[in-house]
């Protein structure tokens, strides 16, 4: 028993050196760790939104605004609510906000950060897999299993799949390049950062110029008779969840230059956006009509440089509290 104990002893240690060399390497060619998001990690935070000693707030929405909230702003300014981030980086948020209100057990506020496309059939459905997930896999063990591994990521650069010997071994022997340098990355409560100091903000430009260049310069436009059903879809939704005392406030968060005229061609505002404002049960609101978020500086058009977050942040819930939608305090 003690030669076995001895061994397992000396390949720990072992293991940890050839661990602590290789993520040494790694760190060295200027890589840090970062957390990977799963259906796990954003069933964690679903999980979270059943809060009764403060009002639930669950963001949801895409990537815009899983990389503009700042938790920490929204816990000091909004001390009687507990923010939950469900947003998740190019998907439209619909099948979640149905998912909650289909859901008896929820009872919060919601700011559901959408823009017209969101109401088009592919819209409907990009966050459904998550939904699944959660309801029909998630279970104690692996909730467990995934707060260790996010520990272990946010912590061990070798813990991204990129650095296994799996991959490491693979890359060498068809001789590709080193991983790439992410710019962008999540917290242990799956809020995104982006820093524009090293991700390229021009690249997501050129790649919407080569997109509306490929369709002879206007994007093709969803019938309206098509996208208006999912509309009123919502508003079921919307209701089941102030039926229950909670609340749906939709959201249309800002973008800027070539990226803002395009959306406009492509889904003109007053025959689209207005026209499902005029008739939600939800609270909306267009960052448009905001000065404070629609002058907001986005190094790519669309995104939230991660030092600008707090004062994102904070011109949002202003924006919130002047319509009295979210209270100071409960």
């Amino acid at each position: 028993m003690r030669r076995v104990l001895t061994a397992a002893v000396i390949a720990l240690v072992l293991s940890s050196l050839v661990l602590s060399g290789v993520a040494k390497y790694w760190r060295g060619r200027g890589y840090a760790p970062v957390i990977m998001d799963s259906p796990d990690f954003w069933s964690i935070q679903r999980a979270n939104v059943y809060a009764r000693d403060k009002t639930p707030l669950v963001f949801l929405g895409a990537s815009r605004t899983l990389y503009a909230i700042d938790r920490d702003t929204v816990i000091s300014r909004l001390p009687g609510y507990t923010p939950v981030m469900l947003a998740r980086d190019g998907e439209y948020p619909l099948a979640t906000l149905r998912d909650l209100a289909e859901d008896e057990d929820f009872r919060g506020t919601v700011v559901c950060d959408l823009d017209a496309i969101a109401f088009s059939e592919p819209g409907l459905v990009m966050q459904q897999a998550q939904v699944d997930y959660f309801h029909q896999q998630f279970t104690p063990s692996r909730s467990l299993h995934r707060r260790l591994l996010s520990h272990w990521q946010r912590w061990s650069v070798v813990a991204r799949p990129d650095f296994s010997l799996t991959r490491s071994v693979l890359r060498a022997w068809k001789a590709e390049p080193e991983p790439f340098h992410p710019f962008q990355w999540l917290s242990l409560r799956r809020y995104g950062s982006i820093d524009f100091t090293v991700g390229d903000p021009e690249v997501p430009k050129q790649d919407l110029i080569r997109e509306v260049e490929s369709h002879n310069g206007h994007l093709p436009r969803f019938p309206f008779d098509e996208w208006w059903p999912q509309v009123e879809a919502s508003h079921a939704w919307v209701n089941a969840i102030q039926a229950r005392g909670g609340e749906v406030i939709f959201y249309a968060s800002p973008t800027s230059g070539f990226r803002r005229e395009v959306f406009e061609d492509w889904a003109p505002r007053a025959e689209y956006w207005d026209k499902m404002a005029a008739v939600s049960p939800a609270k909306v609101l267009n960052a448009l009509d905001v000065p404070a978020l629609r002058d907001f500086p986005l190094p790519d058009d669309s995104h939230v440089d991660f030092r600008q977050k707090p004062a994102y942040t904070h011109a949002l819930i202003d924006a919130l509290q002047a319509r009295g939608w979210l209270q100071t305090s409960h």
